[in-house]
């Protein structure tokens, strides 16, 4: 069952921006961090949708909100989170989200979703079979 977190369910999810952050990164943030960039989201119109078993347990989530496109000025629907809790990993419930978060920005009538994605993440395959491309590439070079 797929339903919009409720502001308990965002405090559970929050104590979890660590892990989750660290998932997408490999990098390790403070919880301070890793919960003010979520919650920046939220404050600017973000909004979760939780991925929950019949009994109320939360197994993952997925972080919705709008951005623009810095050169075009074209609005687009935007993932800023992915997350399946360890234990419920392996059961689809990563494309079950993407899939409803896709569809809610249909139905909004955006013809286009984004996500950002760090080259060492292991998701990056599943986005691809999605059918979401590379747009550009952030690249460093050590000095």
């Amino acid at each position: 069952m797929i339903t919009q977190a409720t502001k308990e369910e965002v405090e559970y999810i929050l104590s979890h921006a660590v892990s989750s952050t660290y998932d997408a990164t490999q990098i390790e943030i403070s919880e301070e961090k890793a919960v003010a960039m979520l919650q920046g989201v939220l404050d600017k119109g973000g909004f979760y949708l939780i991925a929950k078993e019949e009994d109320g347990t939360i197994t993952g989530w997925i972080l919705l909100g709008k951005n623009t496109d810095y050169f075009t000025d074209q609005t687009y629907g935007f993932i800023y989170e992915i997350y399946v809790l360890p234990e419920h990993r392996g059961k689809g419930l990563s494309k079950l989200l993407i899939n409803e978060g896709n569809a809610y920005w249909k139905s909004q009538g955006f013809d286009e979703v984004r996500l950002n994605v760090f080259a060492s993440n292991f998701a990056k395959e599943i986005y691809r079979k999605m059918g979401f491309e590379e747009v550009n590439f952030i690249m460093k070079a050590k000095l």
